[in-house]
């Protein structure tokens, strides 16, 4: 009997490890994944290793280069946490719009705003405490919308894209990010495979669509919104 008690404790360890350690909480629902970030807020900047560099080059400036022809474009990034892309997109000269940061988690969002804090441009840059799906917010209100490494840790990544596509206006660009590989492993039934990744961008209102590889474990997905609406096939819960 012990030894199966003992047996049973590490089983029961290494499911949690799994789960809250390596899936983030993604399967336990909303409230334990934000539960989770706030506790790791302070930390998460260190955590994910951001580098501004790479962030400025692989999404602040492209984003800025296409939103150049807007005048004044908005941009709302959706599970924002500590406001990555914003850091990475404010400082760019040829972009002078806003960003519009949403996440659940309250310490997050302080974190971004404590982080965001020695930009030049603070009257251009706004948080706001919200779930990704329904969002609080008009239809086809911005100019950009971006999820970065959020879908699999959200209640239903369906449902979270479709909010997205619903406030983009026609011709914005939505960014969007699909964990794949081997971290991809870790969260089952939470992630897409490549093919069905492209499949539900297909089922979408959109154009030039382009996926490519994106740092360690992602692909991330460059598109315009055309004007028409959802092909039949989406379904969103």
């Amino acid at each position: 009997m012990p030894a199966i008690l003992a047996l049973l404790l590490i089983a029961l360890a290494l499911l949690l490890y799994w789960e809250l350690v390596l899936a983030e909480g993604a399967h336990l629902g909303a409230r334990v994944v934000v539960w989770l970030y706030d506790l790791v807020a302070p930390r998460y900047d260190r955590l994910k290793k951001f580098d501004p560099e790479v962030e400025a080059t692989t999404l602040g400036l492209p984003l800025a280069m296409a939103l150049a022809e807007v005048e004044a474009p908005r941009v709302l990034d959706v599970a924002c946490g500590t406001g990555r892309l914003a850091r990475a997109l404010l400082p760019q000269v040829a972009f002078d719009g806003c960003v519009i940061n949403a996440d659940l988690s309250a310490r997050m969002l302080r974190c971004g705003l404590a982080a965001t804090d020695g930009l030049e441009a603070p009257d251009r840059l706004a948080w706001l405490r919200a779930a990704a799906a329904p969002l609080p917010l008009a239809p086809a209100s911005f100019d950009a919308v971006a999820c970065l490494e959020a879908l699999e840790f959200l209640p239903s990544a369906r449902a979270a894209l479709g909010e997205c596509m619903r406030v983009l206006r026609p011709g914005g660009v939505l960014l969007l990010t699909n964990r794949v590989g081997l971290d991809a492993w870790v969260l089952p039934g939470k992630t897409f495979s490549r093919a069905a990744f492209r499949r539900l961008l297909s089922e979408l209102p959109l154009e030039a669509v382009v996926v490519q590889r994106w740092q360690m474990g992602y692909d991330l997905a460059w598109a315009r919104k055309t004007a028409g609406e959802p092909k039949q096939g989406l379904v969103v819960r």
